[in-house]
This record gives C-alpha cells, structure tokens and sequence, in this order.
C-alpha cells in the first residue's frame, strides 16, 4: 500500500529544504535538483506539490515568517510579555533559522534591483509586519491607543532594526553572534521602550 502523504506537510518540507539550498547555493543558483537534494526527496516529488522553481522559492520566502509567527505565539502563550525575549526567534541561532534568514538576504539582493520581484517583497513584508506588531502590543499593551501613525512608526524601527540584525547574523556571524545580537535586541528594545502613549 502506497505511503499517505499530507499534501501541506510536503510543501512545508520541500520550502524548508529550499531554504537550505538557497542558503547554500544563492537564489540564482539553486536548481531543483538541489532542493530535491536537501529535502531527500526527488525533483518529481517537487513537481508533484509545486508548478516550477519561482513557486517553491516563494514558499521557501514564507518559511521564515511562518517559523518567526509560531516561535513568537508559543513565547506568548507561555506568558512572556517581555518584547526583547518576544522577538528573540527572529535571531538565527540554529542552522535552520540562519538558511532562513540567508534566503531573505539574498531575495533582498535581488528585489532592490530587479523591479519584478518588489511587488512579492512587500506582500511578503506586510504579512511579517503583522508578527512583529503583535509581538509590541503584547509587551507594550498601552500601544494599543496609540494613534495608527506614530504605532506604524514604532513597528517600522523595530522591524527594520530586528531585520538588520538578522542579516548581519548571518552575513557576519563571527562578529554578530547570538550573543552580541541579543545584547543589541535588549538595548534597541530598552530604548524604544513607551513611557507614555503621548
């Protein structure tokens, strides 16, 4: 009897298998081969859960947020309120959270100039900058009457920072070590830490 398998664990697998390839190879280079390779499986099995390279690299770009929302929300419901242990996920320590992280370096390599790809970069940014604002209202809850503008001025600085500093984690991990990240989270968070929704 054949072997059930759940078509969005697949999918799930074959994204998180191109984020090691893509981390290993670059987003231009990567082949499905080379994803196959990663994940164990073959490139017939890709095909069978994706239309083509472009598709599984756009899943592949979800995989960090999706990884990033859960690692936050288990923070949550475990009753963290503290917003530099919320959004301490967001630093690549293991392999897995730097392929991921990696793969949004080089896809922001890409978009800044290729005009195509801009338009699945802010869907994707959009969709990240959700994680990351209720992230703040769960440890800052009087921002919860803050005026639109000035929470969107807030979530912007600490997404841009964290995103920053991921980069630089993976980009420069002798020198940007978790260590040193955390140490940089805490103090960016302290100082942007509300005393008063004015």
């Amino acid at each position: 009897m054949p072997k059930l398998v759940d078509a969005d664990v697949a999918r799930a697998e074959i994204a998180r298998a191109a984020c090691r390839a893509i981390a290993r190879r670059g987003l231009h280079k990567v082949r499905m081969v080379d994803i196959a390779e990663a994940g164990g499986v073959t490139t017939g099995m890709i095909t069978n859960y994706f239309d083509g390279k472009d598709a599984i690299i756009a899943a592949a770009l979800r995989v960090p947020f999706e990884s990033l929302r859960r690692r936050i929300d288990e923070r949550i419901e475990s009753g963290e309120r503290d917003l530099a242990e919320l959004l301490d996920p967001a630093i690549p320590v293991t392999q897995d959270q730097a392929a991921e992280t990696a793969v949004w370096v080089s896809f922001w390599g890409l978009a800044a100039t290729d005009e195509s790809l801009r338009p699945l970069n802010a869907r994707l940014h959009s969709e990240g900058a959700e994680i990351f604002a209720d992230a703040i209202r769960t440890a800052w809850p009087a921002t919860r009457s803050w005026p639109r503008a000035r929470f969107e001025d807030l979530r912007v600085a600490i997404t841009t920072f964290v995103f920053g500093l991921s980069a630089a984690g993976v980009t420069s991990p002798g020198v940007w070590t978790p260590y040193v990240q955390r140490e940089q989270l805490r103090a960016f968070v302290d100082r942007c830490t509300p005393y008063s929704p004015v």
